[in-house]
């Protein structure tokens, strides 16, 4: 089977080292959210290399804050993609995307799944996000109510201040 060749967003995230941001600042700036562009963020977020992973899903997120939209066709990608991910960066920014969807109901549950799993994640801000996204995502899909409810219960109780403090937030309706 021949190589992918790379894109030109893959080589520049080679030059993301994990800890300076201003780098993604820079690649935010010289790539317009396009639809490939998000599309290949999408595909860049299941990378081999972590930091170009993590690159990727961090552009994805602060395209999408900034009312970037990811079309239907690159949702339910993301939707396969999802059961596979598990660095915590990738995680987090894919929990704080979830609310940015518009998520069609067929997918609802691979990203009600995902979420529920990132609700049991180590980090407490992945838990308190995952927790919100959930919530989010119920308000869009009824169906997920329950699912959403008993995470905001588990919240209640968490041992982090930042998970308690999110439900605190959700329950003000901010």
């Amino acid at each position: 089977m021949a190589k992918s060749r790379r894109t030109a967003l893959e080589i520049a995230l080679g030059d993301y080292d994990g800890k300076h941001a201003d780098v993604l600042k820079e690649l935010r700036e010289e790539f317009s959210p396009t639809a490939a562009v998000l599309r290949q963020c999408v595909k860049l977020a299941a990378h081999d290399d972590a930091l170009i992973a993590q690159g990727a899903t961090w552009l994805l997120w602060s395209w999408l804050t900034s009312g970037s939209r990811l079309t239907p066709r690159v949702i339910a990608e993301l939707a396969q993609l999802l059961p596979g991910f598990e660095d915590k960066w990738v995680l987090l920014h894919l929990v704080r995307c979830v609310p940015l969807m518009d998520v069609p109901g067929q997918h609802a549950v691979a990203y009600a799944e995902f979420l529920q799993r990132c609700c049991g994640g180590q980090l407490p801000f992945l838990r308190a996000w995952a927790m919100d996204s959930l919530h989010r995502l119920a308000l869009q899909h009824e169906q997920l109510e329950a699912q959403a409810r008993a995470a905001m219960e588990a919240a209640a109780d968490d041992p982090a201040p930042s998970v308690r403090k999110r439900l605190q937030k959700i329950l003000q309706g901010k």
